[in-house]
């Protein structure tokens, strides 16, 4: 008998053509990788005619696969998942753009779980679906990426794990601007969550998944501070100074920055800058036995992606 296991990993490389395994499974999604969830799902329909109240035949309709991880902030290198390319260019530090495409990549995860029977699956036609980045006080910065996924291939061959060799990034290498170039002072907290609305599709001939395009894209985010007035973010719910106004104008725009503040090769530094903000929702909870935090969730219109590091171009 196999025994027991505790030891998996997870390397991921793009695809060529969609659903078919990648040839370059080079790359881990960062530091402290947890695969949240793997999930197979067959569709069985019971099929029940006459003559007996039990099914006749159950029948597998179409194949899914769901599969989620959570990771320490560390190399910037899913954000080419999420945002769909990356350029590069400058030498020590190279500065990587992440920018928005109409498509995304779909790429394969190479999942191996060490028994003594080792048993290894190529994920296929994989796509994010949504990408969840927190920020806390005390905390280190964490992703969270769902995804969905076409097809598998399993196969019994030992593979190798990809040793991420970037530093986590904690609380206390991030700021928060608002709008970009005044820094917002004492954020507790900061979430960023990207959707890409990843709808699976599937065609006569196969049960697998054929293609995954992606429709309207999302951004979102929510942030706590220590209450110091109303400039910082309820004077941007109003759109005025003295009380809601008929037409609230965006904010501009909104940067929150990762870095180690070093230079040169040594830099590392993630910054994402979105545009076109609109804040939504306000809280101001307020009890003499703590400090008042405000609350506020926004939304945002379009996001570019910037990361400094030694590495001339993406792996």
């Amino acid at each position: 008998m196999a025994s027991d296991s505790v030891i998996s990993f997870a390397n991921w490389g793009l695809e060529t053509t969609f659903g078919t395994v990648s040839t370059s499974l080079n790359k881990t999604f960062g530091q402290g990788t947890k695969v949240t969830t793997l999930t197979r799902r067959n569709n069985i329909e019971a099929v029940y005619g006459t003559g007996s109240r039990n099914a006749g035949k159950l029948v597998p309709k179409k194949y899914e696969g769901i599969f989620g991880v959570e990771f320490a902030l560390s190399n910037p290198w899913f954000f080419r998942l999420v945002m769909g390319n990356v350029s590069s260019t400058g030498t020590d530090p190279t500065t990587h753009t992440f920018a928005e495409t109409n498509t995304i990549p779909s790429f394969s995860v190479e999942n191996e779980i060490a028994t003594d029977t080792v048993t290894r699956a190529s994920l296929l036609g994989l796509k994010v679906n949504s990408c969840v980045i927190t920020a806390a006080v005390g905390e280190i910065v964490r992703v969270r990426l769902d995804m969905l996924f076409a097809d598998e291939d399993q196969t019994s061959s030992t593979s190798s794990v990809v040793a991420p060799t970037f530093e986590v990034f904690t609380f206390a290498h991030g700021t928060f601007e608002l709008p970009n170039g005044t820094t917002i002072a004492e954020v507790q907290s900061a979430e960023i969550t990207i959707t890409q609305n990843v709808e699976m599709r599937w065609g006569l001939g196969s049960r697998v998944g054929q293609n995954a395009p992606v429709k309207n894209r999302q951004y979102s985010g929510r942030a706590t501070a220590s209450f110091q007035d109303y400039t910082k973010f309820l004077q941007n719910v109003w759109g005025g100074t003295n009380g809601p106004v008929t037409s609230p104008a965006e904010v501009a725009d909104m940067e929150l920055t990762f870095t180690n503040s070093l230079t040169g090769a040594n830099k590392r530094t993630i910054t994402m800058t979105f545009t076109g903000l609109q804040f939504d929702e306000h809280s101001l909870p307020q009890d003499p036995t703590t400090v008042i935090v405000e609350d506020a969730a926004f939304i945002m219109r379009s996001l570019n992606v910037t990361a400094d590091n030694s590495v001339t171009t993406f792996p």
